[in-house]
């Protein structure tokens, strides 16, 4: 069995670590088994994100320091618990399958390259055993190759845009239905013309909630996004004139401004704190975003409260200071610029900084909508390209570049295309 080792790296570091795979290849093929985009609410509401990516490991990895969160009685998550990065899960009970039994995966936006490369990464690991080359060749790196539990999205999710990974045709596993209307999957009507939105982290600790535009969703200014303008290009777009509000979308049937702006991120720093390589953000004013400050029994057993107040975030910022018990943890991923996840969960909730603190980016993978996970009824999407696409393999080298790279140009394409 080819075992090959990889460095793998979270946002701030704290999980830097090489892990072990032992790529598994069908006698027919001598390909690597594919690679999984997983769709399915649980994975969503526990990280935030419409889907995710794990690849499948050989021995236990490391554990020490980083925060559990038991999903269900055999299945566990472990994420950072300064950043919030997603880093394992585990399949199995160990009590039930005895020591060695159970599972293990590593979120794949995690991995920076392979560790018998023989160059420096990213968090300061090198391999640097030339003799395993001959190895390296035996074991061609797994693929994306399937999108699974499509069907719980109810539109597809962004299965919608990735039909294909680098050429390859992705095979669909719904849970139900066939491939192609899986594929096909259209939003319904059903929550389109609610007035509120609700939104949660799978362990239920962060409820948002989040109203429809008004008065207040003009208030806040804001330079174009590199969604809109890449900063890349110096365009004097970017620091626009006209303040327009450019968060603000029609409607599918009107002009009216009804709907909030979202989109996909590939970049290095949204990679390393939730853990894979495509964040969905949506651009909500704060004057829009209500948080539940009832505290549910498993965090506080003596609250009475059941309510949802504007989202105030000195009043989280004074309460985390203070040491006060709070659903969501803050991290600086650089200067002025801050992210909140749950700490219980690990669900990615806000980025938001100093500059526009009146205009949050909303993890999209929290939203509960009838209609679908690209909830189209609330949410215009920007199809004509990726945030920071050519961030996908910053920091990353060899394969692990390629393949994180391909996905994303499949993902700016696929959107392109069924625009």
């Amino acid at each position: 069995m080819t075992v090959v080792p990889y460095n793998i790296f979270c946002h701030c570091g704290a999980a830097t670590q090489t892990v072990v795979s032992a790529p598994r290849l069908p006698e027919e093929s001598g390909e690597p088994h594919p690679l999984n985009l997983w769709h399915c609410k649980s994975c969503r509401h526990t990280t935030g994100l419409a889907c995710v990516s794990y690849m499948d490991l050989s021995s236990a990895p490391f554990l020490d320091g980083l925060r559990v969160y038991g999903a269900t009685p055999r299945f566990t998550r472990y994420f950072c618990s300064t950043c919030g990065c997603h880093i394992f899960w585990r399949q199995g009970d160990p009590e039930d399958l005895g020591p060695g039994k159970e599972t293990f995966a590593v979120a794949t936006g995690t991995i920076i390259g392979r560790a018998d490369e023989g160059e420096d990464n990213e968090g300061g690991i090198a391999g640097g055993d030339g003799g395993r080359k001959n190895d390296r060749a035996a074991a061609p790196e797994p693929q994306y190759g399937r999108h699974v539990n499509v069907t719980g999205t109810k539109d597809g999710g962004l299965s919608h845009w990735i039909p294909e990974v680098s050429g390859r045709r992705m095979e669909v596993h719904g849970g139900g239905g066939t491939a192609e209307e899986v594929r096909t999957m259209a939003p319904g009507a059903s929550g389109s013309a609610a007035d509120v939105l609700d939104g949660f982290c799978h362990c239920g600790n962060v409820q948002l909630r989040i109203t429809r535009s008004n008065a207040s969703s003009r208030l806040p200014r804001s330079n174009y996004p590199d969604l809109i303008v890449p900063y890349h290009t110096g365009s004097p777009r970017i620091n626009k004139p006209d303040d327009e509000k450019w968060w603000l979308r029609p409607s599918q049937s009107s002009p009216a401004l009804t709907r909030y702006l979202a989109g996909t991120c590939a970049c290095r720093s949204c990679r390393l704190t939730s853990g894979f390589e495509i964040q969905t953000w949506a651009f909500i004013p704060r004057p829009n975003i209500y948080l539940r400050v009832g505290a549910r029994a498993a965090t506080d057993p003596d609250s009475t409260k059941d309510e949802y107040q504007p989202l105030d975030l000195v009043a989280l910022a004074t309460g985390a200071a203070e040491g006060k018990k709070t659903a969501l943890q803050s991290y600086e991923s650089s200067p002025g610029v801050l992210r909140e996840f749950c700490a219980q969960c690990g669900a990615t909730v806000f980025w938001h900084d100093k500059w526009r603190s009146d205009l949050i980016d909303v993890s999209v993978g929290l939203l509960d909508v009838p209609e679908g996970v690209r909830a189209e009824g609330w949410l215009d999407w920007w199809t004509g390209q990726v945030s920071f696409v050519d961030d996908a393999g910053n920091g990353r080298c060899g394969d692990i570049a390629k393949r994180a790279v391909g996905l994303i140009k499949s993902l700016e394409d696929g959107m392109k295309r069924r625009h």
